[in-house]
């Protein structure tokens, strides 16, 4: 976009202080298309899960492994605060869901053993992680 490599766990170059300097003019994928799990009408999430306030942003239900959803947490920054993965994790296990998020560019799985051994493997042979 413009010149700038913009790619998923990545912050983007246009992010400034609190919002987007290209705002008016962002391009419809990934932009426009993008929808936060925090503003979502129906979003579970406090208001302390706000990405400015977690380091977090939530694509909920982003994909599905054996039935069960998969929420994805993509840092801003390098790692989201840990009373927000905490509250994830305690989430996940209470709406029977599985999560993946990301420390230093480093990708987890929470929830089932063999939903994070599927996941271990899917990075190992350099495959997207959350893709069925």
């Amino acid at each position: 976009m413009r010149g700038h490599e913009v790619r998923p766990g990545k912050p983007c170059p246009f992010r400034i202080a609190h919002g987007c300097s290209i705002y008016d003019e962002r391009p419809q994928h990934p932009c426009r298309e993008f929808v936060c799990g925090w503003l979502v009408a129906s979003s579970p999430l406090p208001d302390w899960m706000r990405p400015d306030k977690s380091d977090l942003i939530l694509l909920p239900a982003n994909f599905v492994w054996r039935n069960l959803p998969v929420d994805v947490a993509v840092a801003v920054g390098s790692a989201p605060k840990m009373k927000a993965l905490d509250w994830l994790k305690r989430f996940s296990i209470e709406r029977r869901r599985c999560l993946m998020y990301q420390i230093d560019n480093e990708w987890f799985a929470f929830g089932p053993p063999a939903f994070q051994a599927e996941i271990v493997e899917r990075i190992q042979r350099g495959d997207t992680a959350w893709t069925d």
